[in-house]
C-alpha cells in the first residue's frame, strides 16, 4: 500500500487477516471482527485457522477448528453480522502438503500478498508483547499493516499496562515512530500498527475448554449455538461422558 510517512491507511481498501487457532472459537472472536468494520472501518476480513502453530500447538484437530471457524463467523438469520467475511484454509491447505513444518504468519503474508495487496494482520493487545518471538519477526513486522485490538478495558488492565510497556520499549529502539496517540509507524516502511478498541468480552478459548472439561459445558455467553452444537456432536473437549 503506498504511503507516505505522514498519512494513514485507506481502510476501505484494506483487508484483515484475523488468524487464531480457534480452538474453540468463541463470541470474543465473533465480536472483535464486527467491531472492525466499524472502527477503523476496513474492507473485509480472512479468517485464517492456524494449522500447526509453533507457539501454543491446537488440542483439536485443524479439520475440526476450520469447521467451527466457519459456523462462528457466518451471519445468523437474527442478526445484522457482517457478510465481508472469508474463512481462508491456505495455513490448513499448506500443512496438509507439508505436515511435519509448522506454519508461521510470514510464509502465510509472503502467500497472501500477491492476491490482497492491501493488508492489515490482526493481533491480541497479549500477542503483542509477544510478536519479538515470532518467526523472522523484524521482516513480518514490515510485511503489512498491524491492527492490535484491545477487548473492554476493565478486565484487562495487566493486558493494557504491557502493550504501552512494549509499545514504548519498541519506540525506545526506533522499531516504530508515533503517528497519533493511537498510530504508529513501522520502522523504514509505509505501513502503521494501529490500537483498535472492540466490545469484545475478555474470553479465553482456554477458559472455555476447561469449563467444557470440568462441567461439560461452557460458560453462559461464550460460544455460538452452532459452536456448540458442534462440540456436542464430535463430543471435543473432555464432553464425550457427559453429553452421550
Amino acid at each position: 500500500m503506498k504511503s507516505n510517512s505522514g498519512s494513514l491507511p485507506r481502510w476501505n481498501e484494506v483487508t484483515a487477516i484475523f488468524g487464531g487457532r480457534f480452538d474453540p472459537p468463541h463470541l470474543g472472536h465473533r465480536e472483535a471482527v464486527k467491531g472492525l468494520f466499524q472502527f477503523p472501518a476496513i474492507k473485509q476480513v480472512l479468517i485464517l485457522p492456524s494449522a500447526t502453530p509453533p507457539h501454543k500447538p491446537a488440542l483439536t484437530p485443524m479439520e475440526d477448528r476450520l469447521e467451527m471457524a466457519r459456523l462462528n463467523f457466518k451471519p445468523t438469520p437474527q442478526s445484522t453480522y457482517p457478510t465481508e467475511i472469508t474463512i481462508h484454509s491456505c495455513e490448513v491447505d499448506r500443512a496438509k502438503k507439508n505436515p511435519h513444518i509448522p506454519t508461521t504468519s510470514f510464509e502465510t503474508l509472503e502467500e497472501l500478498k500477491p492476491q490482497f495487496p492491501h493488508l492489515a494482520f490482526v493481533i491480541g493487545a497479549d500477542q503483542l508483547t509477544q510478536l519479538p518471538t515470532w518467526h523472522r519477526f523484524l521482516d513480518l513486522l514490515v510485511c503489512c499493516h498491524w491492527i492490535v485490538i484491545q477487548r473492554k478495558p476493565e478486565n484487562n488492565e495487566t493486558t493494557n499496562k504491557n502493550l504501552h510497556q512494549t509499545l514504548s520499549e519498541w519506540q525506545s529502539s526506533q522499531l516504530i515512530r508515533a503517528v497519533s496517540t493511537q498510530t504508529w509507524q513501522l520502522r523504514n516502511s509505509p505501513y502503521r500498527l494501529t490500537l483498535v478498541p472492540t466490545e469484545a468480552p475478555a474470553l479465553s478459548s482456554t477458559q472455555i475448554r476447561e469449563s467444557l472439561s470440568k462441567n461439560g459445558t461452557p460458560p453462559d455467553g461464550s460460544l455460538l449455538p452452532e459452536v456448540w452444537a458442534y462440540l456436542k456432536q464430535k463430543k471435543l473437549y473432555g464432553i464425550n461422558k457427559l453429553h452421550e
